[in-house]
């Protein structure tokens, strides 16, 4: 009996010295974050979330850690633009007036640093009277440097202890150039989710996390298999509709001729 009790208790050590601290290594460095993006109308780029309108509705709708800063992340697309908003939380006191949200975009789904050369920035210059700059940013070499081109758009807004920001990014933009990643249809990118408080790029930066987002692909235009059996099916259908109505006609001028040789 004291040998089997010994056993357990051998059995319960191993258990904790190994399986449980590997959940807890599990949880801390997991996996990063890929959302879907679904199709959609277009929201308003304004800064608000109108619930009445439910304009995010169709939105892929999570919640990320920008290291201890909890955000909502919302993620949707039609067949123009990619649209995403981030919102959080802070006591009042605590935002700053040059706060920031950027979008560092990867060229790829790689999250190697040499890959993220395309940055959306919506700055507030003054966030008590929701006063805000969108920016296009091209990175290199860790260097950020305004777009000649700005391409996408940006709002964000200040309501009681919530920010909002709202961004509105092309999908294969017909202005191509290599101060942008051209985001495209079903491909993956990577995008670091970036919060400041000092209009400075890269060292205003504070918090960050990094998620992956698949891109939808356009509905094909192709026919399916189904719908070729369908019409071929109707072809067929209407053919022999046609053929029995041409022998119904036929006939029908043959009775008449029948029956004028029968009079005469």
């Amino acid at each position: 009996m004291k040998k089997l009790s010994f056993r357990v208790i051998i059995c319960i050590l191993i258990v904790n010295l190994t399986i449980i601290p590997f959940l807890f290594v599990l949880k801390g460095y997991g996996t990063t974050e890929e959302i879907d993006s679904k199709f959609g109308d277009s929201p308003e780029i304004d800064g608000y979330i109108d619930l009445f309108s439910g304009e995010w509705n169709k939105a892929t709708k999570v919640e990320l850690f920008l290291d201890d800063l909890p955000i909502k992340f919302w993620v949707m697309q039609n067949e123009e633009n990619l649209y995403i908003s981030v919102q959080f939380d802070l006591v009042l006191e605590y935002h700053n007036a040059t706060e920031f949200i950027g979008l560092i975009i990867s060229n790829s789904s790689s999250e190697d640093k040499e890959e993220f050369i395309d940055a959306k920035i919506l700055q507030f210059s003054n966030i008590s009277v929701n006063i805000f700059n969108y920016f296009d940013y091209y990175i290199n070499n860790s260097i950020f440097s305004i777009d000649t081109e700005k391409n996408g758009d940006g709002a964000a807004n200040l309501d009681g202890t919530t920010s909002t920001y709202e961004f509105s990014i092309p999908i294969k933009n017909t202005f191509e150039n290599e101060e942008d990643v051209v985001l495209d249809y079903g491909n993956t990118y990577a995008f670091n989710i970036t919060y400041g408080d000092v209009p400075i790029y890269p060292n205003g930066i504070k918090k960050s996390t990094i998620v992956l987002i698949n891109l939808g692909s356009l509905p094909s235009s192709l026919p399916t298999l189904t719908n070729i059996i369908l019409f071929a099916f109707c072809i067929v259908i209407f053919s022999i509709l046609g053929i029995l109505y041409v022998f119904y006609i036929y006939k029908i001028f043959r009775l008449k001729a029948n029956i004028k040789r029968v009079k005469r």
